[in-house]
């Protein structure tokens, strides 16, 4: 075991904490309650495979592991923790564009805006502001986003590289991209080949 484990073990940390410290990013309990339903739905799930396809599964060398799906589960209510935690509060979008809270209210309905809802309050993630405004062209992206697309899948699409988009040579992100002043029409184009399901 390393330090942490056994700090763990010896009762110095709770749970929230230790997972906390091992992915990076705080994690509540309320996003432990999102674990504890995995478990319970592990323990007790409600469709069982056949067996010709669970031997199919077993011979292409997939393994039913709880410990695989925690992990997975953590490691998305941490990502999701992060990216809420420095998104701005809509007082601090206003500000930063030099408009009043109802219009950033009024963008994020419009999806103009990326804005997710975290307890009664919207939040506007980072990602999409520079240090005195908006991305240019981006508010025109977010609207071609499909409005039930998950948060994560969103900060993948806007955050991660792709391969429609190049500057000097480098694979850039849609937000890369348009910061370098690449065209929209190739970003949304981006956004029109991304796979929503499963994401």
């Amino acid at each position: 075991m390393d330090a942490l484990e056994d700090r763990y073990v010896a009762g110095e940390l709770d749970f929230e904490d230790a997972a906390s410290e091992a992915l990076g990013t705080p994690i509540d309990r309320r996003e432990m309650a999102s674990v504890l339903h995995c478990l319970r739905m592990q323990s007790h799930p409600t469709a069982q495979i056949s067996n010709a396809d669970a031997e199919l599964y077993d011979d292409a060398g997939f393994q039913k592991d709880p410990t695989a799906v925690i992990g997975a589960l953590l490691t998305r209510e941490g990502a999701m923790a992060a990216l809420t935690s420095s998104a701005l509060t809509v007082g601090e979008a206003a500000e930063r564009l030099g408009v009043g809270a109802s219009r950033i209210r009024q963008r994020a309905v419009e999806r103009s805006m990326w804005a997710i809802k975290v307890g009664h309050k919207l939040v506007l993630p980072a990602v999409q502001f520079t240090q005195n405004g908006m991305v240019d062209g981006l508010g025109t992206v977010i609207a071609k986003i499909p409005a039930q697309a998950r948060p994560l899948a969103v900060n993948g699409l806007l955050t991660e590289p792709s391969d429609l988009l190049t500057v000097d040579g480098a694979r850039v992100s849609i937000v890369q991209w348009l910061s370098t002043g690449g065209d929209l029409n190739t970003a949304l184009e981006v956004v029109e080949a991304f796979t929503w399901e499963g994401n």
